[in-house]
């Protein structure tokens, strides 16, 4: 067996980029429009996202649970061109300024007869 391992470093940038690619998502309504102040990676891998709605005196936090976040980094990888094997194990780790995302994909080997 071949096992491939990957992690992909989701800086707090990248995290605000693909927050606003989600934003953008039609009929989705986790995330309202406005302007993304602060993303907190939680552990477990979600986020805590607090937006400044146009005409709010402050901000609003909104919680993302490690699934939603997944889903929010692997519509941004495809936004980015970014390829992500479908069947690959995928789990979400927190760095110090963003979030890991590891992705691990098993092949299995085969050998000629003898």
């Amino acid at each position: 067996m071949i096992v491939e391992t990957r992690e992909l470093f989701f800086t707090n940038s990248a995290l605000n980029k693909a927050l606003a690619w989600y934003q953008k998502v039609p009929n989705q309504s986790d995330l309202p429009l406005g302007v993304v102040t602060m993303v907190t990676p939680k552990p477990g891998g979600g986020l805590a996202v607090t937006i400044q709605q146009s005409g709010a005196s402050k901000g609003r936090e909104i919680l993302f649970t490690a699934s939603k976040t997944l889903g929010l980094l692997l519509l941004f990888c495809r936004r980015q061109k970014i390829p992500i094997p479908r069947d690959a194990a995928k789990e979400l780790d927190i760095g110090d300024d963003g979030i890991f995302l590891i992705i691990r994909n098993e092949t299995p080997t085969t050998a000629p007869p003898p």
